[in-house]
């Protein structure tokens, strides 16, 4: 079985072992996949900040989840048919709330630019995306070779290692159980395993063979608020949520201090 790629990357020892991360920037206070959203989660503590990337019609690369603009922003349409330009002009805050009416969907790069150097981010290629290596390209630009990691299938790994062979991978190719899953992931050489609430709590003792390893754990948590310090427990090293207060004031009660954004 092959062994993970863990310790690629520089930079990673200045970045958190475990804590809170931001899903979707922290989707409960602040409109998703938003500046607003990333800068408030860098700004309170949030220790890893979770996105989703597609592609835009003329192939830039744009911070949003689903395939189309009709549930986050007050546009409609699929975002692999509208330019950069017109999905720019579309508001990505209001739906949140009249307080971050205006905000715009992000490009990657603008999101690059603004993360602190000492929160991980978690780049989700969503599936079908061909942009894996352009993202790879784009965060090793950017120097965040150490801290950026693409979560992503199997094609997209290959296709962005093939464009710069240190990017981090998260392995997101569910098998028919974690165990497998986790073989999986050490066969492919990827840096970092994600957990879902929907397959059940997570297991010590995967967890252990997985950091045994030298992969890291994220898990991602449900929907609603609280229980991070039982998967801190049970040895995950980044929960993610949604609430990303509630979060951390649990998470400091155990010892895990919020991140300090620099």
């Amino acid at each position: 079985m092959a062994t993970s790629r863990s310790s690629a990357g520089a930079g990673i020892g200045t970045l958190p072992r475990r804590g809170i991360a931001a899903h979707r920037g922290g989707a409960h206070t602040r409109p998703e996949n938003t500046l607003a959203a990333f800068r408030e989660a860098a700004r309170i503590g949030a220790h890893q900040i979770e996105l989703d990337v597609r592609r835009s019609a003329d192939g830039q690369l744009v911070v949003i989840h689903d395939e189309t603009v009709d549930r986050t922003t007050d546009g409609q349409g699929a975002v692999a048919e509208l330019s950069l330009a017109e999905l720019r002009r579309l508001d990505a805050g209001r739906f949140h709330g009249p307080a971050f009416a205006g905000e715009r969907i992000p490009t990657l790069g603008e999101v690059l630019d603004a993360a602190p150097r000492n929160v991980w981010l978690n780049i989700q290629i969503k599936p079908g995306e061909p942009i894996a290596a352009a993202a790879a390209r784009l965060i090793a630009e950017r120097g965040r070779t150490g801290q950026a990691f693409l979560a992503c299938g199997n094609a997209a790994a290959r296709e962005a290692r093939a464009a710069d062979p240190q990017v981090l991978i998260c392995n997101l190719v569910r098998q028919r159980s974690r165990r497998d899953y986790l073989a999986h992931a050490l066969a492919t050489g990827s840096d970092f395993i994600q957990l879902h609430f929907l397959r059940g709590p997570p297991e010590p003792e995967l967890i252990a063979d997985a950091h045994a390893a030298g992969l890291r754990v994220n898990y991602l948590a449900g929907p609603q608020p609280g229980g991070v310090a039982a998967l801190f427990e049970a040895g995950v090293d980044f929960v993610l949520v949604d609430d990303v207060p509630t979060a951390l004031e649990e998470a400091s009660r155990i010892g895990i201090a919020p991140g300090a954004s620099r």
